[in-house]
């Protein structure tokens, strides 16, 4: 062996025992009850002191757990107990303590190494606390923050289209402003300024200032008599209108109308249930939302979702009307237009009228026909009935004619030329039979007359003869002289009425 070689070999060995001494040091370090130097929680240097020392010094610097918020000049306090906040000081420690323990043994000297040679090893402080909780005391104080935007709107007087313009509001950010909070109660700090952002109308007025003319309108009339139809029709009228629709919006009318219940407003008040009229909630909505589809169709509206009546309706042609249901059939439309509109309803008297606003940019002539095309006769059954004398015939239900119907849209140009027609629904009213109730019961036949009886006659009696009386004796005096005799009447001679009588 050369002396390089012996150089070499000596060198190896130094390094050897060097590097030994090296390990066996860091390990006694890792075998003691210290924690690894320059182990920071926060800015509070733990390292080389024992847990139980360790534990003792972040217990007099986290001792505040409640939380201070401010904004501008307005400041809230959130108690500990009100979001379950509490440091772990014991796991956080115990945390420290494993740095250089819980790895595997090279990176355990790796650690220890870093740290005799001054590099700094900060863990994190472990917290309690229940975010749901906190979440709810920063949406109570955001209560008191919170201002509601309010975008530009229409209103119309007088048919003239005013446009209102809008205000910023304001809403505290809840998520952020929770993990501000949580990294600051980490840090030991016990205040933070809530996010809050200010929030710009969706809708400016410079949006709106080209609605400025009356696309559609529709009218229908109604039975102002009947009260509780009457009171839906106005509930469904005012839930319909004012309402803004920017270009690509749709509109569903069963979403601002709202279930159709009693607890909504709604009377009882004639409705179709599968095709026959009988009471029920919310009658009289589907003559608003026929109301409301002729205006959509003159106004150059999308229709999106339509369907027709199964009986056809008297205060709109057939192929005209738009029937809605509670959770099922709705009527729906959208603005395909290049500019917003805005829908006014109103009812003034017995009248309901449906108006759509918009941007005379948008404005189209418009015609609206219908074509029947097809119609199917009702049929008729015909059934006994014993109660109905025969060849007598009595109805009792009335039949009814099915339809077919085809509704088109037609524009033309300022000259009433077509420029286009287009099919925008088809109908159909399904017939109904009627029945008649025919007799069967036989006439009763007539009884034979029977001769009034008579008594019999009794002839009459001959009237009596008067008595004779006989003449009186001639009396005893001579010197009287005799009278003459009475001589009764002879045979067939006449005798006075009254001497018989007497």
């Amino acid at each position: 062996m050369n002396n390089t070689q012996k150089k070499i070999a000596i060198g190896v060995g130094i390094i050897s025992v060097l590097l030994i001494m090296f390990v066996i040091a860091m390990n006694i370090q890792i075998k003691s009850d210290k924690i690894l130097k320059h182990t920071y929680i926060n800015d509070i240097n733990i390292g080389s002191l024992t847990q139980k020392e360790a534990i003792e010094k972040l217990k007099q610097k986290y001792t505040t757990k409640n939380v201070d918020l401010t904004y501008t000049d307005k400041k809230w306090l959130i108690k500990d107990e009100s979001f379950d906040f509490d440091y772990d000081i014991d796991s956080t420690v115990k945390k420290a303590y494993d740095a250089n323990r819980k790895s595997t043994f090279l990176k355990n000297i790796e650690n220890t190494a870093k740290a005799n040679l001054g590099s700094k090893n900060y863990v994190k402080m472990d917290m309690q606390y229940n975010e749901k909780k906190l979440e709810k005391e920063i949406k109570k104080i955001a209560k008191d923050i919170n201002v509601d935007v309010k975008n530009a709107t229409i209103a119309i007087d007088n048919s003239q289209v005013i446009v209102n313009d809008g205000e910023s509001g304001l809403s505290v950010n809840v998520k952020e402003s929770i993990k501000n909070i949580i990294r600051a109660l980490e840090k030991g700090k016990h205040s933070e300024e809530l996010i809050v952002t200010k929030v710009e109308p969706s809708i400016k007025k410079e949006q709106l200032q080209d609605v400025d003319t009356l696309l559609g309108s529709y009218s229908t009339k109604f039975d102002s008599s009947v009260s509780g139809r009457s009171t839906n029709i106005k509930i469904a009228t005012s839930r319909t209108s004012d309402v803004l629709l920017m270009p690509g919006d749709t509109f569903s009318y069963n979403e601002h109308t709202g279930m159709r219940t009693l607890e909504n407003g709604y009377k009882n008040a004639p409705v179709i249930v599968q095709g026959v009229v009988q009471e029920g909630v919310g009658g009289g909505v589907c003559q608003v939302s026929s109301t409301l589809y002729n205006s959509v169709l003159y106004s150059g509206l999308e229709l999106v979702d339509i369907k027709n009546h199964s009986i056809p309706s008297t205060y709109v042609p057939k192929g005209r009307d738009a029937t809605v249901t509670d959770g099922g059939i709705d009527f729906v439309f959208k603005n395909n237009l290049k500019y917003p509109v805005y829908i006014k309803n109103y009812v003034s008297g017995n009248i309901i009228t449906c108006q759509i606003y918009g941007s005379s940019k948008d404005n189209q002539n418009i015609e609206i026909s219908t074509n029947i095309d097809g119609v199917s006769v009702a049929p008729i059954k015909k059934v006994d009935d014993a109660t109905l004398e025969k060849g007598k015939e009595k109805e009792l239900e009335s039949g009814r004619n099915g339809y077919t119907v085809s509704t088109y849209r037609i524009y033309t140009d300022q000259n009433g030329k077509v420029i286009k027609k287009e099919k925008v629904a088809t109908s159909y009213y399904p017939k109904k039979q009627g029945v008649i109730a025919v007799g069967t019961m036989e006439a009763e036949k007539p009884k034979p007359e029977v001769p009034p009886t008579t008594k019999p006659e009794v002839p009459p009696t001959e009237p009596e003869k008067p008595e004779v009386v006989p003449p009186p004796t001639e009396p005893e005096n001579p010197s009287t002289p005799p009278t003459q005799p009475s001589v009764p009447p002879q045979e067939n001679q006449p005798v006075e009425e009254s001497a018989v009588a007497q």
